[in-house]
């Protein structure tokens, strides 16, 4: 792999930058779908309380 997208292990020992947490976009994606609604329902009606669901679900992926 080549580009800032190297797993979190090799990038620290190497002194390279990662993409973490991955976007959304992203194919490889694990919870894509998940928190995408979460961002929607978010932009469409911003609270503080839809913040750790939608952190947590951007985190898993």
């Amino acid at each position: 792999m080549c580009g800032p997208f190297r797993p979190f292990p090799r990038s620290v020992l190497t002194g390279q930058f990662t993409l973490s947490p991955r976007p959304p976009w992203f194919v490889t994606h694990r919870t894509a779908a998940v928190t995408g609604r979460r961002l929607t329902a978010f932009a469409a009606r911003p609270g503080w309380a839809k913040l750790p669901g939608l952190f947590a679900a951007a985190l898993r992926g």
